[in-house]
């Protein structure tokens, strides 16, 4: 029994003098040790021994698509020309737009769109912005209206970090009711015409292949 004791405390012994940063023995390294390069590692591939690098230029994030207008005088314009809702019309998609419009408009475009919302009605306050339904704003199409939401305009700061693209659409909808549009009649007006377009289009091919 003592030459028991005597062994286990020599190997304990042992055992505490081991270097304490070992990894120690590995059995099965394959099972828990990469063979991609780990973030942060230093990688000797690369002039900077760097193992997080950069993507490629013009890379885009999987399952997002950039807003392919700039930020300026002619993308505004090109925007209010090609720019059209991509979701079709619905009462829900309004009230949801309204939804939205609550929480982050009315406080200057006030509760019917009229620019007297509380920040805008402080003196302080540079100036109210216009009505929806003015002569400024309500022929203003839904291409303009997202880019200003998008990039900001004005003394209106952008709110592309704030509402997804999907909600500003949304935001767009209730914005063009407090302009005083039928939606309604406009969505129809709008199958009208695309189905117009795709007739003529059949057309064309069904001539070219007589």
């Amino acid at each position: 029994m003592k030459r028991v004791l005597l062994i286990c405390t020599v190997v304990v012994a042992f055992a505490g003098c081991s270097d304490p940063q070992s990894p120690g023995i590995e059995y099965m390294p394959d099972m828990y040790r990469s063979p991609s390069i780990e973030a942060y590692e230093e990688e000797k591939l690369f002039a900077d021994h760097s193992g997080a690098r950069m993507p490629a230029e013009g890379s885009i994030p999987r399952g997002f698509m950039p807003y392919q207008y700039e930020n300026t005088t002619e993308g505004y314009e090109k925007a209010g020309k090609e720019l059209k809702n991509p979701l079709p019309y619905s009462e829900d998609l309004v009230s949801e737009g309204k939804e939205i419009y609550t929480n982050f408009c009315i406080q200057c475009h006030g509760k019917k769109g009229q620019g007297d919302g509380a920040v805008a009605s402080n003196p302080k306050w540079p100036g109210p912005p216009p009505a929806y339904d003015g002569a400024r704003l309500k022929d203003l199409p839904a291409g303009k209206i997202f880019h200003s939401i998008t990039y900001g305009k004005g003394l209106m700061g952008p709110h592309a970090s704030q509402i997804n693209k999907e909600d500003r659409w949304k935001l767009v909808y209730y914005v063009q009711t407090l302009q005083g549009k039928d939606l309604k009649a406009m969505q129809a007006k709008a199958g009208s015409d695309q189905k117009e377009e795709e007739n003529k289009e059949d057309n064309n091919t069904e001539n070219q292949d007589a």
